[in-house]
């Protein structure tokens, strides 16, 4: 379970100092230390599932999401999310694992996501055509279609037909949002290759 200091500090109130309490049990492993001021009680707690927790608002995108729904081959170890207006990457690493942090465009940032459930956790998750807006939203800039495709399929390794099973209905809607060349050329890889 997450908890946070102050909630800590509540259940060590009848400890003289509840914060040094907090440390011992830090050190001693009973919680385990996400980032200031954020603890889990649950050293088997998949680590995913504290992605947001550590850093909010945020949702699991990225190279994390594109292994999750077997669009890259790799399993990916940093957990990587999409964050908002932190202006630069941010890295929190604790004993789950190495977190990473990349903003999106604000109009982006709230469309196509849904959820991955897990006892009592919830965490948000990209949907799999949203994991690849974001991703090209960070990833070099091409200059035309053909450059695309290698960035997509031969560089960053795309499952073509992982791909093509994408609702580009949806993704379509969702390139429009972030304003960026990547997205563009996305759109008009779309219109020539994959509308119906």
């Amino acid at each position: 379970m997450i908890v946070t200091t102050s909630i800590l500090k509540e259940t060590y109130r009848d400890y003289t100092n509840p914060l040094a309490k907090i440390k011992r049990e830090a050190d001693k492993g009973t919680i385990i230390r996400l980032a200031k001021g954020i603890y889990e009680t649950d050293k088997n707690t998949d680590p995913c599932l504290l992605a947001s927790s550590i850093l909010s608002p945020s949702y699991l995108s990225f190279d994390w999401a594109l292994s999750y729904y077997g669009l890259i081959p790799e399993k990916v170890f940093p957990i990587t999310s999409a964050s908002l207006k932190l202006r630069k990457n941010r890295t929190f690493e604790n004993q789950f694992g190495r977190y990473e942090y990349s903003d999106i465009p604000v109009n982006a940032f709230s469309e196509g996501l849904t959820y991955l459930e897990s006892g009592d956790y919830t965490v948000k998750i990209a949907m799999k055509e949203k994991a690849i807006c974001d991703s090209l939203c960070k990833w070099r800039v091409v200059k035309n279609i053909a450059e695309l495709k290698v960035l997509l399929f031969e560089d960053k390794r795309l499952d073509e037909e992982e791909f093509a099973s994408c609702d580009f209905d949806f993704m379509n809607r969702l390139a429009l949002l972030y304003n960026k060349m990547n997205l563009r050329l996305l759109i008009k890889l779309i219109r020539k290759e994959y509308s119906k």
